[in-house]
Formats: structure tokens, C-alpha cells, sequence
């Protein structure tokens, strides 16, 4: 087997894709207590997931605040006050786009029968901790370790970050497609995928035409809505968008980002330092599909749409759950499903549901996500000079009065 053809099978996107046919195919050849079987095993990786994602937030965010030098935390909170601001206005306007969008769906014909598939049983984990006291000890420990650095605290969390990422890569990702296709046959066996995507086709095309448009308005203001700039920006960064495409990966972009950022800049240091910090939880094609994905999702299964505050409450979660995304396949949409479940009210069926369709359209989101962050780095330059100038003036008055 030739090193390109076996990078091609095990690429998570098409195996993602050979699941969902093969499920589509065969589901109905199968017995009930095969696709049982299936269902069974999907259940038991569930819960080994949500056993795991504890772990897995408060390592990663404790692992690279600790990384901070604290010379330069005040940079970082400020870079992280601002991109916590835009994701959380990103997923705000996708919500009211994705409601206008969908407003007029209904989820006739979508589901044809009553039958209902459980698996023949359901293993209880003990749940350590909550995703919301992983993220609060991720940031506590994190910014103590960075002022007062000590390496056996060091040396614990990046441990345990390893043995996570271990998990993630070699156990749980290669297990995706098998994830997913226990939920999938139980989703095509009780007639719940029937007209989906013919009914969905075209929010699909909306939401992605709604994400070229939100990305070219965010290059618009980068270029000051110059035009001959706005070309300069989008060529140097699109070997890196290319690039996340083509491996739905924002670290595989990341020296061609860090490149397109210094010459968009003109700024070394600056670049430097902004593109890897917004690498994993800056990610504006996530949280543009992903809420609009949720939506449809949740029109699908016949379910009530969130309130106002679930929603609000959704968005500042998903946002800080950004921090752990990070380096894995689907690891965004992986990582939310607690937030999609405690506040969206997804069960079983509909998480595995997103998981598949994110699965599908990962390249897009990823290389939204890159896309953007090219954009955000000269934004980014643009705010800091501003600051800088007013606090300028503002030291000068200060001055003059006394």
C-alpha cells in the first residue's frame, strides 16, 4: 500500500463518509439486533467520551495558560477578552441568521415511524467533573502556574495532556466512523434521515454563502474596504486556507499562516504572537455553522427551538469550550456536546446526528476558521495601535494636569 493511498483510507472525512453510505445501504438488511449491536458500542464510546472530556478541557487550558510568561499575560487576557467577544458575537449573529433561515422548516416527513432501537445495555461512568468546573480549575491552574511556576504542577498537567491526546488520536478518532454508525443505523432503521437532505439542501447552501459573505466582510474591514489591499491579504493567506482545507486542520496551516500574518503585518513579533494563541479557540467557521447545523438538527427531531437565554447560555459555554478543540478530527463539535446537550436538549440520536453532518463539512469550517484568523491578526493590529494611541493622549493629559 503506497504512502498516499494510505493516507487517503484513514482519513477521518472519508471514512466519515464511507460510514454514513454504508449505513444508508445496508440498514435495512440488517436485524434488529445487529443494528442493536451497533448501537450498543456507539453507547459505550459516548460514554467513554464524556468520561474523558473533563480531562481533556482541563488540560489543555491549563497547559497553555501555564505556557504564558506572566511579562506577557496582560497581551494574552487582552487577545482573549477579544476573541472571546468575537466568538460569542459570531455565534450570536449565526443564531439569528440560522432562526431567519429556518424559520419556515418543519420536520414533516422527516420522521416515518415509531419505532425506537436502544442498545442492549448502558454502562454508567463516573462523571469526575462537570465541563464548566474543568474549565473554571483549567483557568485557575493555568494562570497560577504561570505567575508562580512549579514543575511538579507542570509536570502533572502536561502529563495528563499527553495521556488525553493519546486517547484522542490513537483510541477514540480511528473510532469515529464506528461512533457514528451505531447511532446512524439506528437514525435510518426508525426513518428519522428519510428527506433530510433533500429538504435541507438549500439552508446548506445558505450557510455556506452566509459564511463567504461574514468571511469577505471580515477581510473588508482588515483592508480598511480597500480593494487592492483586500487582494494583497486573501494571496498571502491562501496557502493556508488550501492547506486547511485539504488536512481539516488549523495546525497543519500554521506555518503558512504565521507567514501570510508577517507579511500582511509587517510585524514579526506580532504575528508571532497572535496566530498560534488563536489557533485552537479563535474559530469563526465553527461557530458560524455550528449553532445553524444545531438548529436544523433540532428541527429534525421534532424539537423545541431553544429560548433566547438557553441559547445565550449555549453561545458562552460553546465559546469557552473553544479552548479545547484544538488538535483533533471534529474535536469542536466533540467537545460541545455537553453544551449541546445541557442547554439545546440533544439526546443520543441527535448528537451522533451532528457529529456525522460536522464530520462532513469539517474542511469548510476549518478553513473558515483559518481564514479568518489571517483576517483577525490585522484587525487585531488595528485595535492594538488604536489602544495604544488612546492611551497616549489620555497619559499626556494626565500629565498636563498635574
Amino acid at each position: 500500500m503506497t504512502n498516499k493511498l494510505r493516507k487517503i483510507i484513514f482519513n477521518p472525512l472519508i471514512q466519515l463518509i464511507c460510514a454514513m453510505i454504508v449505513c444508508s445501504c445496508c440498514y435495512s438488511t440488517l436485524s434488529t439486533d445487529t443494528i442493536r449491536f451497533f448501537l450498543t458500542i456507539s453507547v459505550c464510546l459516548r460514554e467513554t467520551l464524556v468520561f474523558v472530556l473533563p480531562f481533556l478541557l482541563f488540560s489543555f487550558i491549563a497547559v497553555a495558560l501555564s505556557a504564558i510568561p506572566k511579562e506577557g499575560m496582560l497581551f494574552v487576557l487582552g487577545l482573549m477578552v477579544v476573541v472571546f467577544i468575537s466568538n460569542f458575537t459570531n455565534i450570536m449573529v449565526s443564531g439569528l441568521v440560522g432562526f431567519g433561515m429556518l424559520s419556515g422548516s418543519h420536520s414533516k416527513d422527516i420522521i416515518e415511524n415509531s419505532a425506537n432501537f436502544v442498545p442492549f445495555f448502558e454502562p454508567q461512568l463516573p462523571i469526575i467533573a462537570s465541563t464548566s468546573h474543568a474549565l473554571f480549575f483549567g483557568v485557575l491552574i493555568g494562570f497560577l502556574n504561570s505567575f508562580y511556576p512549579n514543575k511538579y504542577v507542570t509536570y502533572i498537567i502536561k502529563t495528563l495532556h499527553s495521556w488525553v491526546m493519546i486517547f484522542m488520536k490513537r483510541f477514540f478518532v480511528p473510532l469515529l466512523p464506528l461512533f457514528v454508525s451505531g447511532f446512524l443505523l439506528k437514525l435510518f432503521a426508525e426513518g428519522r434521515m428519510t428527506g433530510f437532505v433533500a429538504q435541507n439542501s438549500a439552508v446548506y447552501i445558505k450557510m455556506f454563502g452566509f459564511l463567504f459573505c461574514y468571511l469577505l466582510l471580515w477581510l473588508a474591514f482588515a483592508a480598511s474596504f480597500k480593494r487592492d489591499r483586500m487582494i494583497e491579504i486573501l494571496k498571502n493567506a491562501f496557502p493556508a486556507i488550501i492547506t486547511a482545507f485539504s488536512t481539516m486542520s488549523s495546525a497543519a496551516a500554521l506555518p503558512l499562516s504565521l507567514n501570510a500574518a508577517e507579511k500582511n503585518t509587517k510585524d514579526k513579533i506580532l504575528a508571532d504572537a497572535v496566530m498560534p494563541l488563536t489557533l485552537n479557540f479563535h474559530m469563526v467557521g465553527d461557530t458560524i455553522i455550528v449553532p445553524i447545523l444545531a438548529m436544523m438538527v433540532i428541527i429534525t427531531f421534532n424539537h423545541p427551538m431553544p429560548t433566547t437565554s438557553e441559547f445565550i447560555m449555549f453561545g458562552v459555554f460553546f465559546v469557552l469550550n473553544k479552548f479545547a478543540g484544538g488538535g483533533v478530527p471534529s474535536g469542536t463539535i466533540m467537545v460541545t456536546v455537553p453544551v449541546l446537550k445541557q442547554y439545546l436538549g440533544f439526546d443520543d440520536s441527535m448528537t451522533a446526528f451532528i457529529i456525522a453532518l460536522y464530520g462532513v463539512i469539517d474542511p469548510i469550517a476549518t478553513s473558515g476558521n483559518v481564514a479568518a484568523n489571517n483576517f483577525f491578526v490585522v484587525i487585531f493590529q488595528k485595535i492594538r495601535k488604536s489602544v495604544k494611541k488612546v492611551a497616549g493622549i489620555t497619559a499626556k493629559r494626565v500629565k498636563k494636569v498635574q
